[in-house]
């Protein structure tokens, strides 16, 4: 490892262990500030605040970490630049990219360590920090649910209830194979439902195109048809909530068999398709903001400081979140490809990094 690699290795490592830091620990305050008056309300115990905010470290370290590496790069390149030290490269025949590569190396480390944790530890910790905060700080009952995609329950008069899949459009359940069975005090079963779909309609839940099959003494079943038929039941949407695995509680591999699963039972998983591509989208995006912020770092070392390098950062970063958040909402609603819609936003900002790299480089 020759000096300057190792010279460029310890200033970034060092602004982007300051930068992790002091991003991580202002978004866990923001969010601490956010609940605490839920935490106040709901008498919460110190240990399970506590338990709920380190939980949720791994998660905010996965999303900040772009952001760290997007702002230590451009303190990193830009202080090379205003040092006069990349003209100096530059004229002893060492090309940009040497100064780059080794950022690059760490962001491409970095990826390859998030997509490790989001296949062991995030998803585990996901999951452990929601029943933290709905069960033992909200005090919610624990959720029934045996399976994500076969959900069993008790109705308020004692029928069993099956779902096949819980899907939520616009924060609203929608409950797809839906099965109501009926039993008598001897436990035999006296009537059953099927119904193809069950939605939340004015304040209630409407079961759709649906059978019920009568069973008498006489041992003969009664069969009547339906298009729409209300039920009574006490659980809303937010109930509902509770027991939807959502995606980031999976881990890559559980995601990829859970649509291979949906699929075989004839759901649309166009959902969960979108959100398997965008746990590799956004897990390369180290690498992406690495290739924007060099030529801004280059750009920015001119007129300013680290006023410039902070404000081009915090421009980047949301723009960035924008389109990509954008993006996935409209591959969630089926406007976009999947494949493209989570990856359009690291097309768009490698393209024009790449784009404006080669033209500072001149």
């Amino acid at each position: 490892m020759t000096i300057l690699t190792r010279y460029i290795l310890r200033e970034f490592t060092k602004n982007l262990a300051l930068t992790l830091s002091a991003f991580v620990m202002l978004f866990q305050i923001g969010d601490f500030i956010e609940k605490v008056d839920d935490y106040i309300e709901h008498k919460a115990a110190v240990m399970d605040v506590v338990s709920l905010i380190l939980y949720q470290l791994p998660k905010v370290m996965f999303l900040m970490t772009p952001v760290a590496v997007l702002l230590s790069t451009l303190l990193t390149i830009g202080m090379l630049s205003r040092n006069n030290e990349v003209v100096a490269m530059k004229a002893s025949g060492i090309p940009l990219f040497r100064a780059v590569a080794p950022i690059l190396a760490v962001a491409a480390g970095l990826s390859a360590v998030i997509f490790w944790a989001n296949e062991s530890v995030i998803p585990y910790c996901n999951t452990t920090a929601e029943y933290i905060k709905d069960v033992r700080i909200a005090k919610k009952p624990e959720a029934p649910a045996l399976k994500h995609d076969k959900l069993w329950f008790r109705g308020p008069e004692g029928e069993i209830i099956n779902l096949g899949l819980v899907e939520f459009k616009q924060n609203i359940p929608t409950c797809y194979a839906v099965t109501f069975y009926k039993l008598d005090d001897a436990f035999n079963l006296t009537e059953r439902v099927d119904a193809a779909e069950m939605d939340w309609v004015d304040g209630g839940w409407v079961l759709k195109s649906g059978t019920v099959y009568g069973f008498g003494d006489t041992g003969r079943i009664k069969m009547t048809r339906f298009d729409e038929k209300k039920v009574n039941l006490p659980e809303g949407p937010d109930d509902f909530k509770r027991v939807d695995k959502l995606s980031d509680e999976m881990t890559y591999t559980e995601l990829r068999k859970y649509i291979t699963r949906l699929r075989e039972k004839g759901y649309n998983p166009l959902k969960y398709v979108v959100d398997l591509y965008g746990k590799t989208s956004f897990t390369l995006a180290n690498i992406i903001m690495v290739v924007v912020a060099v030529p801004f770092s280059l750009r920015g070392s001119r007129s300013g400081g680290m006023a410039v390098s902070v404000g081009v950062c915090v421009v980047i970063a949301i723009s960035y979140w924008l389109i990509y958040s954008f993006s996935i909402s409209l591959g969630h609603a089926g406007r976009f490809p999947p494949l493209f819609s989570a990856w359009v936003a690291n097309l768009i900002f490698g393209f024009t990094g790449l784009f404006m790299y080669i033209h500072s480089d001149r």
